[in-house]
């Protein structure tokens, strides 16, 4: 029992860096952020809908433009020091662990980096659960509830084992997409008046897809490089994950986007003749 309890919670404290055993959240393995991660799932699939099964709408927008504000903010600060402690985002291609010995400011932050990315892929599940309380309950797609339940757990697992230069390159590219899509949402929330200026949506599902190449090509660099100590299991992870989202976001993208045109194309073509 002993060994069941040191492997399920101790033996995570020993990985990556210790000073990490004293953030919130990060001591004693992944269960608080997976609990947190299945109690959103069960609210959104069956708590949720069954609360607003009867009862009116919430009209939700002031709080939701607050909360794309401050994620606008969060992202588009988070972007701009990932690129400073990483070298402007050189080192996330050396493969190497901490540079420095000392306590050096980058390194300080790059912890405190890679830990608030984890916590803001918590704070993400605002967005779905927007969703439910305003009754919009086809917007909260498995597309959607999918990516936003993986993305803690993973993030927790990739500050555990490597907070280090090299895993931050998925967080800064995210980061700066995550500026974009918010950037949009706060103007769509923001009034009817704006709608003239949001003429870009499927453009983000454009930038989303183009992040997606760029961090499989990242883990397949760290996968095959066989100088480099990125850990295996953290770059096949990450290939993986931005492949298997590429194909879903694809879908997605010839759905919304290639399917409509199409659509609208044969039907001028049907009235021409």
């Amino acid at each position: 029992m002993d060994t069941v309890t040191y492997y399920l919670t101790d033996w995570f404290d020993t990985i990556g860096d210790p000073r990490l055993n004293s953030f919130p959240l990060m001591s004693g393995g992944p269960w608080k952020v997976l609990a947190i991660t299945a109690l959103f799932v069960y609210f959104v699939k069956v708590i949720g809908p069954w609360l607003m099964k009867n009862r009116e709408p919430f009209d939700l927008r002031s709080v939701i433009l607050l909360h794309n504000s401050c994620l606008i903010g969060f992202n588009g600060a988070g972007f701009i020091v990932g690129l400073w402690i990483t070298n402007w985002g050189t080192l996330t291609f050396t493969c190497g662990g901490s540079h420095n010995a000392d306590k050096h400011l980058k390194e300080e932050l790059m912890l405190y980096f890679g830990y608030c990315y984890m916590l803001s892929k918590i704070a993400d599940f605002a967005d779905t659960l927007f969703f439910i309380l305003r009754k919009k309950f086809d917007q909260a797609s498995f597309l959607h509830i999918f990516h936003h339940a993986l993305m803690p757990p993973a993030m927790w697992l990739g500050v555990r084992v490597h907070p280090f230069p090299y895993s931050g390159f998925m967080a800064i590219v995210n980061t700066l997409v995550h500026t974009v899509m918010y950037s949009y949402y706060a103007l769509a929330c923001a009034g009817v008046e704006m709608k003239r200026f949001l003429w870009w949506k499927k453009h983000i599902t454009q930038l989303q897809l183009v992040q997606f190449v760029l961090i499989f090509f990242h883990g397949v660099h760290g996968y095959l490089n066989p100088s480099c100590n990125f850990p295996t299991i953290l770059a096949f992870m990450e290939s993986f994950y931005a492949a298997f989202f590429f194909v879903l976001f694809w879908r997605f993208y010839r759905r919304v986007y290639v399917s409509k045109v199409d659509k609208n194309q044969n039907e001028k073509i049907q009235k021409v003749h």
